[in-house]
């Protein structure tokens, strides 16, 4: 398989196709992609990795060109009415930041939990949430997180009712439009509203037996083709995450943009 070349768009992986440790998966995709998301699902500790393993991640992505995002812990509740719970996920935030500090991320990907009632009107009980969120926020922020550097996840189609704190507090956005095709929901109206703040764009496909984070074969190649068209035609330069934990799925999606590419000529991923 022939290494992506240099491009605007930053074509990138996790670092978890391969089953071996984080600075190995970096060592082996490096020459293959440009950009890594560090995958940091657990609250930085004995897990891993370490500031010893960072330095060597580091040191790899500059011998190979390679720049990086961060996705933060899996169980952050960042809007959680338990205020101890809510403030061991700043701290857990807080820890990935300074954990990742040596790799200069472009971004560091958080997860904020859906609002209560979301198919409702606004609520008391959403406001309430709203004002947690805030609180947590501004709290990274106050703490010297750049906002350009959070990047809020659009978990699902729901995505605007975090909408409001990402623009007030200047946040950046990770725009996954592998989740979004998954549940049906087409990318057109969040990536109108938010691509000048989204750092990155998280793409898989998903099985028909509703398994996702699997090969771009399983993406609908009308959207694909659409989508690079899209970021193409707006001029974006950001990382395109093909967010898939399996090395035969990251070659499949390789095969699948070279494709792509060559049916959309032109595109900032060529």
């Amino acid at each position: 398989m022939r290494a992506v070349p240099r491009a605007r768009l930053r074509i990138g992986t996790t670092s978890f196709v391969h089953p071996a440790g984080w600075a190995e998966n970096v060592r082996r995709l490096a020459g293959r992609v440009q950009d890594v998301e560090l995958l940091v699902f657990e609250r930085p500790g004995p897990a891993g990795p370490s500031p010893a393993e960072i330095g060597e991640i580091a040191a790899l992505g500059r011998a190979g060109g390679l720049t990086f995002s961060v996705h933060a812990p899996l169980d952050l509740a960042l809007a959680s009415a338990d205020e101890v719970q809510r403030e061991a996920s700043v701290e857990a935030v807080l820890r990935t930041v300074e954990l990742a500090a040596p790799l200069a991320p472009h971004a560091v990907i958080v997860h904020v939990e859906e609002a209560p009632g979301a198919a409702a009107p606004d609520t008391a009980a959403r406001a309430a949430w709203r004002e947690r969120a805030e609180v947590s926020l501004r709290t990274l922020l106050a703490q010297g997180v750049p906002p350009r550097l959070l990047a809020v996840e659009t978990l699902d189609a729901r995505f605007e009712h975090v909408t409001p704190l990402v623009e007030e507090l200047g946040l950046s956005v990770a725009l996954d439009v592998g989740h979004l095709a998954r549940d049906g929901v087409a990318f057109d109206t969040l990536l109108e509203r938010h691509l000048a703040r989204t750092r990155v764009i998280q793409w898989h496909g998903t099985e028909p037996g509703g398994r996702d984070h699997r090969s771009l074969r399983h993406y609908p190649r009308p959207d694909a083709l659409r989508l690079l068209r899209r970021l193409d035609a707006a001029g974006w330069e950001g990382a395109i995450t093909l967010e898939v934990f399996r090395a035969d799925d990251l070659d499949d999606s390789l095969e699948v943009l070279a494709e792509l590419r060559r049916a959309a000529p032109g595109s900032g991923a060529e």
